[in-house]
């Protein structure tokens, strides 16, 4: 994946992007913590989206909705499955500690937060296949984003590992374009500090899953275009 400052309107991270780094550039707002979902919550979230979204059919894309007070409560609201309910109780969690407590509580509200509606949008990417930049609807969705990828890593300028979890807030999710390369292998820097020598890494099928804030009156149905 790759990011573009849209304020400067031009210039990437890299003039020309070669080597995806393994640690996130100094973008206010974007945060790639050290974690990794657990394996076998991952596989069992890869394989109940399959079966239930895209084995036999001709889909890459699939858009849930579901209306949460907060997943910090006993009442898990509706809409959204409960695996996607469940996988945001390991996200809160996990990114407690590693984001400033201010955006956490962007992404998961407290019990006494007003009712607000979500979405989850699940992308199946295969080998060579990317998305143009772009950044989130600006009229539909509020700020604090989350994607989690499975199944392979890719890369904007920097890599993302199978597992990982990438949030944009502020600056990273209004000013800044993020896209994904149409490639079938990435030149990604070596070792886990990614200081060691760059080696190519072939991509597989991956799939991401990414919660977006619904802004007020979006949701509904015939209401303002975006």
């Amino acid at each position: 994946m790759y990011a573009v400052n849209d304020a400067e309107d031009s210039d990437s991270l890299f003039d020309e992007p070669q080597i995806a780094m393994r640690t996130a550039p100094p973008i206010p707002g974007l945060f790639v913590p050290p974690i990794r979902l657990p394996l076998e919550l991952a596989n069992d979230i890869v394989q109940q989206c399959m079966n239930l979204y895209f084995d036999g059919r001709d889909v890459n894309q699939i858009m849930l909705f579901g209306r949460t007070a907060s997943e910090h409560s006993q009442n898990m609201g509706s809409g959204l499955p409960t695996f996607l309910i469940t996988l945001l109780h390991w996200l809160a969690e996990m990114l407690r500690g590693h984001l400033p407590e201010k955006v956490h509580e962007m992404l998961f509200p407290p019990k006494d937060a007003p009712q607000r509606a979500r979405q989850a949008i699940l992308n199946l990417y295969h080998p060579g296949e990317g998305i143009s930049p772009h950044v989130d609807l600006l009229r539909r969705f509020d700020d604090g984003i989350i994607g989690v990828s499975f199944g392979s890593g890719n890369h904007w300028d920097l890599y993302l590992e199978e597992r990982s979890v990438l949030v944009l807030s502020e600056d990273a999710r209004y000013d800044w374009t993020h896209g994904i390369d149409g490639k079938q292998k990435d030149f990604v820097s070596g070792g886990i500090d990614g200081q060691g020598e760059p080696d190519w890494i072939d991509r597989g099928t991956r799939l991401s899953i990414t919660f977006r804030w619904l802004l007020p009156g979006a949701d509904i149905v015939g209401g303002p275009g975006p």
